[in-house]
């Protein structure tokens, strides 16, 4: 049976505040008026009335001392070296950040008697098939992908902790930063040629339901791994030409590419569409729409 509650679930700590799916979680934090503590990497300005602590995951001391303070009862783990060629870079420091920096938080929340809920990725899978479930078993292809999948057996180790999938999240950016979907909009209004692969399929999720999301099941019990991503099962150029729809752009401007084609220096998942049956079990008034319909009610006002 699922515990859950309208009010906030306790003190929450959300780390990895001031990211593009963090700020998105503050937001939505703020239009609740929950209380919340939230960690930054770098010194950062307050954001929607929430003063940012920062805190390095990979400084352990620093860490320790800074849960210790917080105290918290919830924490919402977002933080992350997240992007897949600064990983293959940098591997130590992506799994520095990714899995010890996690598995410490994992170990501080158990020991504290407080719950986690890790956003991984639908990066830990191969790619081989389509609409992965929670049973399946991770093999991820790059360094990203190994350091969140090493980090979820860490997280499962502790059995009041939640493994939270989400899938490519899509959105305008509400930090201040530059994101590939801003990216593709300006390319869009600006007609300037845009190369999208036609043959890597995502379940693409809108950032506010990813963010709304992570505090549905942050108010819960439920625990293991789940995945929430869109319902619908589609390619980078079909999002892409789906948003030149509605912005009334010509989509002319994108052009189609295969991933063979395109120089990588570690292979790219052709599949990982995720199953997203059991958060729909658990969660049946959640709003999955498909990807216009998310665009429509959530970018109308200018967002």
């Amino acid at each position: 049976m699922i515990s859950s509650q309208h009010n906030a679930p306790g003190r929450i700590l959300i780390t990895g505040a001031s990211g593009q799916l963090g700020s998105y979680v503050l937001r939505e934090l703020r239009a609740r008026d929950w209380p919340a503590l939230a960690w930054c990497q770098r010194p950062t300005p307050d954001l929607f009335g929430y003063s940012c602590q920062s805190v390095d995951l990979r400084d352990t001391d620093q860490v320790i001392d800074a849960f210790r303070a917080a105290n918290p009862e919830v924490v919402i783990h977002t933080a992350a070296l997240s992007g897949v060629g600064d990983c293959f870079r940098d591997p130590a420091q992506a799994r520095q950040t990714n899995t010890i920096g996690t598995k410490l938080l994992a170990e501080l929340a158990d020991r504290h008697s407080a719950r986690l809920v890790y956003v991984s990725t639908d990066l830990v899978f191969d790619g081989t098939r389509s609409w992965y479930t929670e049973t399946d078993c991770p093999a991820p292809l790059s360094v990203y992908g190994q350091t969140k999948a090493t980090a979820e057996r860490a997280v499962l180790d502790h059995p009041r902790h939640l493994v939270l999938r989400i899938s490519l999240m899509f959105g305008p950016s509400i930090n201040g930063r530059p994101s590939f979907f801003q990216q593709q909009i300006d390319a869009l209004k600006q007609q300037t040629p845009c190369k999208l692969f036609s043959d890597e399929w995502r379940t693409p999720l809108h950032l506010e339901l990813a963010a709304r999301g992570l505090l549905r099941a942050a108010s819960t019990d439920v625990t293991g791994i789940l995945h929430l991503g869109g319902p619908e099962r589609l390619t980078r150029l079909e999002m892409g030409q789906r948003l030149a729809q509605f912005l009334g752009c010509d989509a002319g401007v994108l052009e189609p590419a295969v991933r063979d084609d395109v120089p990588a220096s570690e292979p790219r998942p052709r599949d990982t569409s995720l199953n997203s049956d059991r958060w729909c079990a658990l969660f049946p008034e959640f709003p999955r729409p498909g990807f216009e319909e998310a665009l429509a009610s959530r970018m109308g006002n200018g967002e």
